[in-house]
């Protein structure tokens, strides 16, 4: 039997293998990824989906994140790319700094999702007048400015410095301004959710400033009255929905609806003091939102002129209301 199946194989592959080496090239252009990636419009994320609360609350309309579709630089992604107008074909060197590999510009984006995250909750009780209070703080590495001067990673929480507790901003530099060029620094860190005993000496910047040569996040452990719980998914990360969240929050804990029973949608960033900052990839976003029926697209100030270009080519049927701080977008949305 066995021998019957082997001959039998043996004779399909001499009168098929031009067939066979064909399929085997087709196919391998699947897994053969290329240092690129495709961008095109995404869709609409509802907020009721990733923000739970306690209190009891009714929403008519929604407030919806946007997003940018990304796939990856195989061959048949590229190739559509060619044909399929809203594809963009983008290197994968435009996303990240030369020295840097993907895994940690992932690991500084999720560190940026929780960042805007606290951000969100303070802007939003600020607003509203309400109290919160922030329990811990946290400085994040998110990006290594001179790897040959420290051996500390993205993702790591700076614990202390020398000895000496630091869980501030403030308390990094009080720290940092004992030492001078070229002192180094002992530095503990938590890195996955281990202690470890890393170091950094002390260089001077082009504004001749002492550094330690990091760039730091600031993550806020933040309660209030009212639980307010993020349910995001892995694949979910980056600051550009810190505006949405706020707004979300901000209208569960007041008493008026702001939403107005519309489908509103927006993207940018928040820091905790209300202030919008600009974002990346506005054209997939507001195209996004145009396809899903949204009737609002809230577009950072920055990101404005833009989004108002590409509204006016398309003739889209959606209303745009600038963002330069929370407190005017909500005024925008209580007036419109």
């Amino acid at each position: 039997m066995i021998k019957k199946l082997l001959k039998y194989l043996k004779n399909d592959l001499k009168n098929n293998y031009k067939t066979y080496i064909v399929f085997i090239l087709i196919l391998s252009t699947f897994f053969i990824k290329l240092d690129y990636n495709i961008y095109s419009p995404g869709g609409l994320i509802n907020l009721n989906d990733r923000i739970e609360t306690n209190n009891k609350y009714t929403e008519e309309g929604s407030f919806n994140l946007t997003y940018v579709t990304a796939r990856s630089g195989i061959i048949p992604n590229i190739l559509l790319s060619y044909i399929i107008p809203s594809w963009d074909l983008v290197p994968t060197s435009d996303v990240k700094v030369d020295d840097e590999s993907m895994k940690e510009v992932n690991l500084r984006n999720r560190i940026y999702l929780e960042e805007t995250s606290y951000n969100a909750i303070i802007a939003a009780y600020k607003e509203a007048g309400k109290p919160y209070t922030v329990n811990s703080t946290d400085l994040k590495v998110t990006y290594i400015i001179d790897k040959d001067n420290n051996n500390l990673e993205v993702g790591d929480t700076i614990k202390e410095i020398n000895g000496v507790k630091i869980d501030s901003y403030e308390t990094l530099k009080q720290e940092k301004d004992k030492y001078k060029e070229n002192d180094k620094l002992n530095i503990k860190v938590l890195r996955n959710n281990k202690e470890k005993e890393c170091y950094a000496i002390l260089k001077k910047d082009k504004n001749n400033n002492l550094t330690i040569g990091i760039y730091l996040a600031t993550l806020k452990n933040v309660s209030t009255l009212e639980e307010v719980k993020y349910v995001f998914k892995n694949n979910e990360s980056g600051s550009s929905r810190g505006l949405m969240c706020a707004l979300e929050i901000y209208n569960r804990i007041t008493d008026y609806d702001i939403t107005k029973g519309d489908i509103i949608a927006g993207t940018g960033s928040i820091d905790e003091n209300g202030i919008v900052g600009d974002i990346d990839g506005v054209k997939y976003k507001l195209k996004g939102a145009v396809k899903n029926k949204a009737k609002v697209f809230i577009v950072p100030s920055g990101n404005y002129d833009e989004a108002l270009k590409l509204k006016e080519e398309n003739n889209y049927d959606i209303e745009l209301i600038k963002a330069d701080n929370l407190h005017n977008v909500i005024e925008n949305l209580k007036n419109r």
